[in-house]
């Protein structure tokens, strides 16, 4: 049973798909001087595998699932320190809507909304937030000022770190560029709000963030943000 096209690692262990181990990875970039990785490689090279699979081993809600998944693979046998550790925020940002800057725009911020509600449902009895924690962060207007707010209620809660792992993170930057470029210009460059919202994250490697892991095709999008977030 083959894979092609399932990037939940969870789905493929208990369905028994095959999976070559690339497991030992995870040791190596533990291990590395550089907390904030950028691994750009072409499509279908089994990038967003790869996310599900640091998601499912860092993130501390996986781990009573840890032996099950894990156990035949060499980070099963040789797990790191870091193990389950993390409260993980994973960002996808493909299938936005480019047909205009708003379209884009609105698009980034649902997905913006849609992975901080995610993350707010998973950990809330480790943040202790209620349905009006939520929707206080929820209601910002804009990408970044969402993103700033939850590394304050984070910062205040626990003292647990973040681990945020950003899948696609180029996607909808590639079609401005095919069919826009000028909207790309306005959203990635100068001071649009895809800058301002790595900019955000990058505070937040002060305080809350640890880690974090981005992939994506190619590299012109982070070309146009390094003046902002330098990798």
């Amino acid at each position: 049973k083959l894979p092609y096209g399932i990037s939940n690692f969870e789905q493929l262990v208990e369905n028994g798909y095959v999976y070559i181990d690339r497991t030992n990875y995870i040791e190596l970039l533990e291990n590395l001087t550089d907390r904030f990785i950028l691994f750009i490689r072409p499509r279908r090279f089994g990038k967003s595998l790869f996310v599900s699979v640091l998601d499912y081993y860092y993130n501390i809600k996986y781990k009573d699932k840890f032996e099950k998944l894990f156990s035949k693979y060499y980070i099963g046998k040789n797990p790191t320190p870091l193990r389950n550790s993390y409260l993980v925020l994973r960002f996808n940002f493909s299938g936005i809507n480019t047909e205009t800057k708003e379209s884009t725009y609105n698009g980034f911020l649902d997905k913006v909304k849609v992975s901080v509600k995610s993350f707010l449902n998973m950990y809330e009895n480790i943040l202790k937030i209620n349905h009006e924690d939520k929707n206080q962060i929820l209601e910002n207007k804009t990408p970044e000022s969402i993103i700033d707010n939850l590394f304050e209620l984070v910062k205040t809660k626990t003292d647990k770190k973040i681990y945020i792992l950003i899948d696609e993170y180029d996607h909808f930057a590639n079609e401005l560029i095919s069919f826009n470029l000028t909207d790309f210009y306005k959203i990635v460059t100068q001071n649009g709000f895809v800058r301002k919202f790595y900019e955000t994250i990058k505070i937040g490697t002060k305080s809350v963030v640890d880690r974090i892991f981005i992939t994506g095709v190619t590299p012109i999008t982070l070309d146009s943000l390094t003046s902002g977030f330098n990798i």
